[in-house]
């Protein structure tokens, strides 16, 4: 049996939202008010419209763009920041997603040249500083995912902030996970996007949504993104799926988030005391966190299956390598799955998977 169909099958699962069949969800999506809107054309109009104002007026920015892909969006971003710097250097995290996720996306597509800084915690105002070559545009992903969905302290954000804005440097949030990030600092979401001239989010991981994501900034900007989304394929006929599912997200989803935070921060509590394992970082800083775990990936991987057969519980999503000899990682994100367990039944959940 398939991962997928494993999944599917089990009656509880530990990380995530609930999981929903393809008739369900669209059943859900012509309930929602915006379907009665008029059908968008190349994201123009209907849901797709209202998706860019809402985001927008949530981050408190003057203009947003859909587009269907993260990568498409953030691509077009270093992409427009750096023909205006008239340099190619891009600051980012080597943790950070778009290094090790995109396939080297930014240097083969676009020619642009990164400039590492940090190596696990968020990088600092002072290394920064340190920096001698001539710079584009700064990314800073918010939280730094593989690194244990890290943010960095907030004082420091508003120092880097202050820093590029001094010196004409373009400031991008990589946030994908930006709502769960206002929601771990405790500020509004405008407050936390004002720090930055760009800011990238996505509607599909904690909002639930199909896909898609979306960029806000001042609008001479933004529509200079249009151009990149063509020539990156991103341009899709229709888009109202996507957009509906998205302000579904942002009506159910987003409201919850200071809630899923406070149920991170209470399992990882319970878990404190399982000799076995390592919490990272000891107490989450948004509604996801890292446990460090006995096994190999493959293994764990297997026990992971052997658990959701036994059991009808399923446990994790995904596990990658650590550092430490002998034992890999394991991701925690909370979502609305959540409801259907206590913290309690959950922290013996994971006792139980380290002893199966």
């Amino acid at each position: 049996m398939r991962d997928t169909d494993l999944q599917a099958s089990c009656r509880l699962r530990l990380s995530g939202h609930k999981s929903a069949s393809p008739a369900e969800t669209l059943r859900k999506l012509a309930d929602h008010p915006a379907a009665a809107e008029a059908t968008d054309t190349y994201g123009s109009g209907g849901a797709a419209t209202l998706l860019e104002r809402r985001t927008a007026e949530l981050l408190g920015k003057p203009s947003a763009m859909f587009f269907i892909k993260g990568m498409i969006a953030q691509m077009a971003v270093l992409r427009v920041a750096a023909e205006r710097a008239g340099t190619g250097n891009i600051v980012v995290h080597p943790m950070s997603h778009i290094e090790l996720d995109e396939e080297g996306a930014l240097c083969r597509l676009h020619h642009l040249d990164p400039i590492r800084l940090g190596k696990y915690a968020p990088f600092t105002p002072a290394q920064l500083e340190a920096v001698t070559d001539p710079i584009a545009a700064i990314v800073i992903e918010l939280p730094l995912r593989r690194s244990g969905y890290l943010l960095p302290p907030l004082d420091e954000l508003r120092a880097i902030s202050a820093w590029a804005r001094g010196r004409g440097i373009h400031l991008h949030f990589d946030g994908a996970r930006l709502w769960e990030a206002a929601a771990g600092y405790g500020i509004p979401l405008a407050e936390l996007a004002g720090l930055a001239d760009s800011v990238y989010v996505s509607f599909y991981k904690g909002l639930g949504g199909l896909g898609g994501a979306a960029v806000a900034g001042d609008p001479e900007f933004i529509q200079s993104l249009a151009v990149w989304r063509t020539r990156n394929g991103g341009n899709l006929y229709r888009v109202f799926p996507y957009a509906i599912s998205a302000l579904a997200g942002l009506d159910t989803q987003l409201p919850r988030m200071p809630e899923y935070v406070d149920r991170a921060r209470a399992l990882a509590a319970a878990l404190g005391g399982e000799p076995r394992i390592a919490i990272t970082p000891d107490v989450p800083q948004v509604d996801a966190f890292h446990l460090l775990l006995p096994g190999s990936v493959e293994a764990l991987a297997e026990r992971n299956r052997e658990f959701a057969s036994q059991h009808g519980i399923w446990m994790f999503n995904l596990f990658y390598e650590s550092p430490v000899a002998g034992r890999s990682i394991g991701e925690v994100v909370i979502g609305d799955s959540s409801d259907d367990y206590e913290i309690a039944e959950a922290a013996g959940w994971i006792g139980d998977f380290l002893g199966a």
